[in-house]
């Protein structure tokens, strides 16, 4: 069985540290969006989402550590490698 891994660049939100700050002294530079790369194995898109399992398993097939990612932040996305698995062994 063939799978291939994917890495996905998009933005993410970011938060203030909760700290109080004076409306004048806010230049909006101090939170802004994080560029993020997430890698792995890409188990469903839509018009909407992508998703990527960053741990796959076989024997039964399954994943974990998903991460769905809204098409609207997502810069590019492209294969990386593909991966092998024998149907009984890892």
């Amino acid at each position: 069985m063939k799978k291939e891994v994917w890495r996905v660049d998009w933005i993410d939100s970011c938060a203030s540290n909760m700290n109080w700050i004076l409306e004048s002294d806010f230049n909006g530079k101090e939170i802004e969006p994080i560029k993020i790369t997430t890698v792995g194995v890409k188990v469903f898109e839509d018009d909407n989402y992508v998703t990527i399992a960053q741990n796959y398993g076989v024997n039964p097939l399954q994943f974990c550590s998903l991460m769905t990612i809204p098409k609207g932040c997502v810069k590019d996305q492209f294969i990386i490698s593909e991966i092998f698995f024998e149907d009984d062994k890892v």
